[in-house]
């Protein structure tokens, strides 16, 4: 038994080496399964790795499809945040939306723009709209052609009580100063190009120049990202120690549904937002946000500094803005003159004149904004595109694009 099987043994290696394993198994009855079972394993790596890369083309091709449609979308909402607008300068009453009266030569934020819409349901997706005044704030491009050096000039002086009441340097009046004029000379606490700027790893100019974006600050000297978006970097912990902080100062700018449901019909058991009026009149104070681009805009007229599209409307600026009007600027004064225009939003400059008596500061206010500042946000999905849009509404003029 063992010879013979010794005998098998030696005969089969023989067999193996002089023919091969494809031979030997040809002559064995189980070698078309072995053959299926290497077939049917291909077969299925094969089919495993299509329907994976099917569910990532799909994956992909929804992702596609979604981000298009909330792209239109977005788009969509920057027209209506256009049609608002001009509605509002053709005189469109608000008062049926909030219960409050507006009037057409006066912007506030009892306007239809000023209105804090909820996000409105579409096909397969949401849209949310806001419009931001950008003459409500400080207009740095106005220092490129504005000579500090006269009284009858403000912008400066605004840039640099603000950073002085944020606990933040003064320098950065003078540094965004050398950013935006027209020559090389430094101010005495500023940066050029020559002097700075060329001199870096990365060397780049100053723009000399009126910006083109709010983001370039973060290019000037010693603008960090923690003082630009607010998170701190200042020389002072003046941030830590701000009490009485307020969301915004604009007081009541949701939608009145008690006005809307007599106007569809009287549904009295419509769900509605919360609303406490007395809150919102009380509730005044520095705002929560310290990011620069709340206060700051870089749009307006650059060629005559002193145009009204540069001044600083008085109904919508916020609390740190006002307060930067002039070094003498209390806390009371703020208080009074944004809840004055609260209850009554101000009809000119004029009716502030004993609150501020500076002429020169009166001169760079205004009751009218020109400049607005479109937020469309779309979700279709998971997907959300938010396209950002700088708008003058008077001119018809697109003065900044961002889609993201």
């Amino acid at each position: 038994m063992i010879s013979r099987f010794i005998g098998n043994y030696n005969a089969r290696r023989r067999l193996l080496r002089e023919r091969g394993a494809l031979y030997y198994l040809m002559g064995s009855s189980g070698y078309v399964l072995i053959i299926v079972l290497v077939i049917t394993t291909l077969l299925i790596a094969v089919a495993g790795e299509f329907i994976v890369v099917a569910q990532i083309n799909i994956g992909y091709g929804q992702k596609l499809k979604n981000r298009l449609k909330a792209g239109y979308l977005a788009k969509s909402g920057v027209q209506l945040g256009q049609f608002v607008l001009y509605a509002d300068l053709k005189g469109a009453n608000a008062e049926m939306l909030t219960g409050k009266p507006t009037q057409k030569d006066v912007d506030s934020y009892n306007d239809i723009w000023a209105i804090d819409y909820p996000a409105i349901p579409i096909d397969d997706g949401t849209l949310k709209v806001s419009i931001i005044d950008e003459n409500s704030k400080i207009n740095l491009s106005a220092m490129a052609n504005e000579y500090t050096g006269d009284d009858n000039t403000k912008f400066y002086y605004f840039v640099q009580n603000f950073f002085m009441s944020m606990g933040l340097l003064p320098d950065f009046a003078d540094i965004i100063r050398d950013w935006v004029d027209v020559d090389d000379t430094r101010m005495p606490y500023g940066a050029e190009g020559p002097d700075y700027y060329q001199r870096q790893p990365s060397p780049y100019p100053s723009k000399n120049n009126a910006m083109d974006s709010i983001d370039e600050l973060l290019l000037l000297r010693d603008m960090s990202p923690e003082i630009y978006y607010g998170m701190g970097g200042g020389g002072t912990d003046s941030e830590k120690s701000e009490q009485g902080l307020v969301d915004h100062n604009k007081g009541a700018i949701s939608l009145d549904w008690d006005k809307i449901q007599e106007m569809i019909g009287g549904a009295g058991n419509a769900e509605k937002p919360d609303r406490d009026e007395n809150k919102e009149l009380t509730a005044i104070g520095k705002e929560k946000s310290r990011e620069l681009r709340d206060y700051f805009t870089v749009y307006g007229d650059r060629q005559d500094w002193t145009s009204e599209m540069n001044n600083i409307n008085i109904n919508t600026a916020s609390y740190r803005v006002i307060s930067a009007l002039t070094d003498k600027m209390t806390p009371d004064i703020v208080t009074e003159i944004i809840h004055r225009r609260i209850v009554q939003p101000f009809k000119s400059v004029d009716e502030i004149k004993h609150l501020i008596s500076d002429q020169t500061v009166l001169d760079r206010l205004t009751v009218r904004s020109y400049i607005f500042r479109i937020v469309s946000t779309a979700s279709v999905g998971d997907t959300k595109v938010m396209i950002t849009a700088v708008y003058n509404r008077n001119l018809r003029n697109m003065y900044y694009w961002s889609e993201e």
